[in-house]
């Protein structure tokens, strides 16, 4: 696959918005992805559908917010 974003007619504002960006920024929930679910991502797209990588939503118990127990 070759990506060239000099070609791509949606570059300027919207490459904050584009997949490619976000597999490319180590910040991006994207960035963690492995190459099943980039080529699952590219399908997804290339068939017409807004494709939106969100933060994996964390697992029960593992907030910092658990409840204080104290023993008298």
């Amino acid at each position: 696959m070759l990506i060239d974003c000099d070609g791509c007619a949606r570059r300027g504002d919207d490459c904050s918005g584009c997949l490619l960006a976000a597999l490319f920024d180590d910040t991006s929930p994207a960035a963690g992805l492995v190459a099943a679910e980039v080529q699952a991502i590219e399908v997804l797209a290339r068939a017409g559908f807004e494709v939106e990588v969100l933060d994996a939503p964390g697992r029960p118990g593992d907030t910092d917010h658990r409840a204080v127990r104290r023993v008298a």
